[in-house]
């Protein structure tokens, strides 16, 4: 079987280490690399195959220019590309934060962004796969996922899930603290991409939601991403909330903490790409591939170990000192990339298994419509995705997700019909804006900076 992954960015050793520990499963013989960058793909194909080799993957790994070429033959395609690269995350949050306004990659005025110069490529792409491969499955990890998966889902024929690591951490975390397999957890979740809550936690058929609440102390030991919220809130609102939930509820200490840390994330994450990428071509060059795997982990481990730090009010340093054993630890867990390949394995195997995904919503939160794309509790199998009921949500989190979703809509019209007027009102409506006038300054100045990138929003 073979595979193509568009988008060679910094984190496709990830998605390479979760195929080689399934390979067997997957039956996979190659993996084909495309990325518009000629270099950055170059470069990660040869750092990619030395990985594999030392992983005891026997699948090959190959670099393809063309699109149509690397996506010729392949049943599944996994997406992580990102247009306008990590210069222009970092303007989409500057120019938010100028406004006063959170300034995040997938959250708020960042991901509007974000989304209105991604989703005409990935349509594209779909486009090329529905021609190709019609009968390939996109797995979709392009940000902000679930908009991305939206306008897909409505303007392609392209078969496709979204995956995001997060509810799946979610998950892991607190089958550490109940002391139990995370396969043998399940937990229902129910939201939107970055906008969702695990409301049911089921081990042996009896739900330990409460006593995870009552835990939640435990649960902040165990795992930073839960130091975000104060235990009592959480408890209040009787639900776990995912870490992007934050934004929302503390927004302003989130941008009051990333103001004074004197910079933001997407800046963080250019710097050290910008640094990362010229060593990683020099020491490719000269065959050092251990060394460029020892450059790359050292990256990794600061990305990992600076993550949300800033949003919590944390000192932020340019790099984090080693630590070894690093590898032991860099590909511990199962994140995105063990989610991405958990539904390939589903379709391979023919096996029906419970997966957090984004998917059209089916009646699964009964307020939302039928062909939204949510993130849920679903069962994958060959067929796709088929979202287990949630039922009806607190009112509390509906104020929250109604609004999300009618931002999602529009901006999905807006990318796809160019419409100037659909942009404004789409980020009018977003909760982390609600403001027509501050909506107009802040797509002007997005218009503005990104030109050809986005010159299909016309007036």
């Amino acid at each position: 079987m073979r595979l193509t992954v568009l988008g060679t960015g910094v984190r496709t050793p990830f998605v390479l280490h979760g195929l080689a520990e399934r390979q067997a499963e997957l039956g996979l013989t190659e993996v084909v690399l495309h990325d518009t960058d000629h270099e950055r793909l170059r470069i990660m194909r040869a750092l990619g195959e030395h990985l594999c080799r030392g992983w005891g993957a026997t699948f090959a790994v190959r670099a393809e220019e063309d699109p149509r070429a690397a996506i010729a033959g392949s049943r599944f395609v996994f997406s992580a590309i990102r247009v306008g690269q990590e210069g222009a995350r970092a303007v989409d949050e500057r120019i938010a934060l100028a406004h006063g306004v959170l300034g995040q990659e997938t959250t708020g005025p960042g991901g509007f962004a974000m989304a209105l110069r991604t989703i005409p490529a990935m349509l594209r792409y779909a486009e090329l796969i529905t021609e190709v491969e019609p009968e390939a499955t996109l797995v979709n990890f392009t940000n902000p996922v679930g908009i991305i998966v939206q306008a897909l889902a409505d303007h392609s024929d392209v078969r496709v899930i979204g995956v995001c690591d997060g509810p799946i951490g979610m998950k892991r975390s607190v089958a550490e603290l109940l002391g139990a397999p995370p396969d043998h957890v399940h937990a229902d979740y129910a939201g939107l991409n970055h906008a969702g809550w695990i409301h049911r936690v089921l081990v042996e058929g009896r739900d330990h939601l409460p006593e995870v609440l009552d835990r939640y102390e435990e649960l902040q030991r165990l795992d930073a991403s839960w130091r975000l919220f104060e235990p009592e809130v959480v408890r209040e609102i009787g639900m776990l909330p995912m870490e992007y939930l934050y934004f929302y509820y503390s927004r302003e200490q989130a941008i009051r903490n990333i103001l004074s840390s004197g910079g933001s994330r997407g800046e963080q994450i250019a710097r050290l790409n910008a640094a990362l990428w010229p060593e990683l071509a020099r020491l490719v060059a000269a065959g050092d591939l251990a060394g460029a795997q020892a450059a790359w982990e050292r990256a990794i481990r600061t990305r990992h170990e600076t993550y949300f730090a800033r949003e919590r009010g944390e000192p932020v340093p340019e790099e984090v000192p080693p630590s070894p054993p690093a590898h032991a630890e860099m590909f511990e867990g199962d994140g995105y990339e063990g989610l991405a390949t958990a539904v390939m394995v589903s379709a391979v195997q023919r096996r029906r298994m419970p997966l957090i995904v984004d998917t059209r919503n089916r009646g699964a939160i009964s307020d939302l419509r039928e062909d939204d794309v949510v993130e849920v509790t679903c069962m994958v199998d060959h067929n796709g995705a088929h979202p287990i009921a949630q039922g009806r949500l607190p009112q509390h989190a509906l104020e929250l997700i109604e609004p999300l979703k009618e931002y999602e809509r529009l901006t999905v019209r807006a990318a796809v019909e160019g419409s100037y007027a659909l942009a404004l009102e789409a980020l009018a409506v977003h909760p982390l804006v609600g403001s027509p006038e501050l909506a107009r300054s802040l797509l002007d100045a997005y218009l503005e900076a990104h030109g050809d990138l986005l010159a299909h929003i016309r007036r």
